[in-house]
């Protein structure tokens, strides 16, 4: 097994930066797509279906804020402190 090498490997990452970022929002953008039209059929074709499916998703976002809401306060408030500088 070959010996791992953290500096080469921080290296290849750094200089791939772009390269990742580009493929990473891509793929973001596709699955946002596939997605959003996966439920305007479901919209569509089984009504019931898809407002179960609304539902839980929200619920689910409603829940994680719930737990998750101090942490992403303090984000948002780093990220505006940041800005306004």
């Amino acid at each position: 097994m070959p010996k791992y090498d953290r500096k080469r490997k921080r290296e290849y990452y750094l200089a791939n930066r772009e390269k990742r970022l580009a493929y990473q929002n891509e793929y973001y953008r596709k699955t946002k797509n596939r997605n959003s039209r996966k439920m305007e059929i479901l919209e569509v074709l089984e009504p019931d279906e898809y407002k179960d499916v609304k539902t839980n998703v929200s619920n689910y976002n409603k829940e994680y804020y719930r737990k998750n809401k101090a942490r992403i306060m303090a984000k948002r408030n780093a990220r505006k402190a940041a800005h306004t500088e």
